[in-house]
């Protein structure tokens, strides 16, 4: 895989699959072993019985042969289980063969197809698992379409043959292996023809094979940059009609949209010049067949219902193995989408993150276990309700590769005090956040909540002690009860009783927190957003708050309350507040000067404001 600076570029694979594909692949299918086990079972004995139909026929039509000395006419004996058959006997055999077959073919398509479907899912959540918990870099270098990518059509062509479309497959590898007993009990003789077939569509199969592997995988990697490129544009369509760029990117879009359908014809090439070719092959050797079965006839090796029932099965089969091989092509391209995910699944999370006990892949990530899940939650309820944060000589930088962005920052805030962050853009107040956070990992220093290392906390555990008011509000599609009470932990009074205190009391009812709420919160105000953002905080009680230019975009009834909110609703609290309107800041205890990264001074309101005011004006 190849780097450059800035952008990861797209995953290309070459070669055989990887172990771990096929290992992904057992562990979305290991849950439902018995039962998938079972349905195989269920659905092999049903092929067995419709396509056994034919020998029973061919077995009757034997039964009316009379030999005769003068035409030459030869009979074979039948078998003893069929010498006292009437008509009637054979028809109701018949009836109850296809009857019992189909039924049994009809269950094996249903539960095996809805247990596929159930582990292919399984493998997504697991990927999802793991995406959710990748280091921020991840994030910082990959295109949102990427992922988006991975999460939709990857999935969507894993989906499309692991799920239902398997039992058609497998139902084929019944037929063959049914066939091939079947025709062995018409007559030995055309097993030959049949491992003929097998063999030559197999040669022909490996030949393709790479070339059918390769197309698929150079579709797939086309895919995402036009995807990503649609998402870059939908997500900043403002910007582009503020700066009237509609063209430019419209341009970008159709010369990648067509890179993708180019390669889609020269995929959908290569698939239709192989299947012809194994339809040419299977003809040929159909030829083959009916003039070795003339062959045998004139030779008194066979009957005419062996011939009917033989030529019969050889005629399907000819067409199952095409089949089988055709299916066995478009599995390369489910496998190419299992391939990128099982990327991600095995890709290393950030430090410090670990899985939910739930996760049933051994992929080497840490992972919880029941029992630490419960003495998380019971260490959540135990938090203080206020906590001191420290900074002791922290360097902070967002990759190796990239310069630092803190250079030996160190300052204490005691638990319970209000410190404002100030500094011009770029001087390191976000890096200071990112930090705090752990969002990156931590290169030298450390940071101290509550008196203890950063380090010796579980990740989830010490970021329960911080909450946070960013400047472009955090909401998610659903209700605001769901966007209020994350883990599901309050009742409606609680919920209701602080909405009334950050004033949207008009929500704060049963029926009101089943609002919705649309994408990123798009039906409300951004003053809506914020405060809601804020109950968010006060639900959650964090003894940490961090407000990151909070008051920046809104109106001045929602600053007004979001300003009362630091020095009333979040009184008990240690606080961190950025912002760029220093009114803001002069009830805080402390203000923190950021200046390139370095802490330039640390003092009251009335000692750093008027400085910084100065330096504004007059750098």
């Amino acid at each position: 895989m190849k780097n450059n600076r800035f952008t990861e570029q797209e995953v290309r694979f070459e070669g055989k699959y990887a172990r771990t594909v096929f290992q992904t692949l057992y562990f979305g299918y290991r849950p439902f072993f018995y039962r998938i086990l079972f349905c195989l079972l269920l659905g092999l004995t049903g092929r067995a019985l419709l396509l056994a139909n034919a020998n029973v026929i061919g077995i009757w039509v034997d039964s009316f042969c009379k030999p005769s000395a003068q035409t030459g006419s030869i009979c074979r004996p039948l078998p003893l289980l069929f010498e006292t058959f009437s008509t009637k006997d054979f028809l109701s055999l018949l009836l109850m063969m296809s009857l019992a077959g189909f039924l049994m073919t009809l269950v094996y398509r249903v539960l095996f197809s809805r247990l596929s479907a159930l582990a292919v899912s399984q493998i997504y959540d697991e990927t999802t698992f793991r995406t959710s918990r990748m280091p921020m870099s991840f994030f910082d270098q990959t295109p949102a379409g990427r992922i988006i990518t991975r999460f939709s059509s990857d999935y969507g062509n894993v989906f499309r043959i692991f799920g239902g479309p398997l039992a058609e497959f497998l139902a084929i590898i019944f037929d063959l292996l049914c066939m091939m007993i079947l025709i062995t009990m018409a007559s030995p003789y055309y097993l030959i023809v049949v491992a003929c077939m097998m063999l030559a569509n197999f040669i022909l199969y490996r030949s393709k094979r790479e070339r059918l592997r390769k197309a698929r995988r150079d579709l797939s990697a086309s895919r995402s940059p036009s995807i990503a490129h649609f998402a870059e544009t939908a997500q900043g369509a403002s910007a582009i009609r503020s700066f009237v760029k509609q063209k430019s990117f419209s341009q970008r879009f159709l010369k990648l949209d067509s890179e993708f359908l180019n390669q889609k014809l020269k995929t959908l090439g290569v698939v239709s010049r192989f299947s012809f070719e194994m339809g040419f092959l299977t003809a040929v050797l159909l030829l083959g067949t009916g003039t070795m079965a003339w062959f045998l006839l004139q030779k008194g090796l066979l009957t005419v219902g062996s011939i009917g029932v033989a030529f019969g099965f050889i005629a399907l089969a000819g067409n199952t193995i095409q089949m089988f091989f055709d299916w066995m092509a478009q599995f390369e391209e489910a496998l190419v989408g299992m391939e990128r995910l099982d990327n991600y699944i095995r890709r290393p999370l950030e430090p410090g993150a670990k899985l939910p006990s739930r996760s049933l892949f051994e992929t080497g990530h840490e992972q919880y276990t029941q029992s630490q899940e419960l003495e998380l939650s019971r260490l959540h309820r135990q938090i203080p309700e206020r906590c001191s944060v420290e900074f002791s000589e922290v360097r902070f930088r967002y990759r190796p590769d990239l310069p630092w962005v803190l250079h030996g920052v160190s300052f204490s805030i005691p638990a319970g005090e209000r410190w404002g962050i100030i500094g011009r853009t770029g001087s390191g107040k976000s890096s200071l956040i990112q930090a705090l956070f752990r969002m990156y990992p931590l290169e030298d220093g450390c940071i101290r909540i509550d008196g203890k290392d950063q380090s010796s906390f579980d990740l989830t555990h010490y970021r329960s002690h911080i909450a946070f008011i960013a400047q472009d509000p955090v909401l998610f599609r659903g209700n605001i009860r769901e966007n209020l009470d994350l883990e599901n932990k309050h009742t409606d009074e609680e919920l209701c009783e602080v909405l009334g205190r950050v004033g949207l009391g008009h929500w704060g009812t049963p029926e009101g927190l089943h609002t919705v709420i649309e994408e990123k919160g798009r039906n409300l105000s951004q003053g809506e957003r914020q405060l809601i953002c804020m109950a968010r905080c006060l639900v959650h009680r964090a003894p940490v708050v961090v407000m990151d230019e909070a008051t920046a975009s809104v109106d001045p009834q929602s600053e007004e309350i979001l300003v009362r909110a630091t020095e009333e609703f979040f009184a008990e609290r240690t606080q961190i507040i950025i912002a760029h309107r220093l009114s803001t800041l002069e009830k805080c205890h402390k203000i923190l000067w950021l200046q390139n990264g370095h802490v330039e001074m640390i003092g009251t309101p009335q000692e750093i404001l008027p400085v910084f005011r100065r330096f504004e004006n007059h750098p």
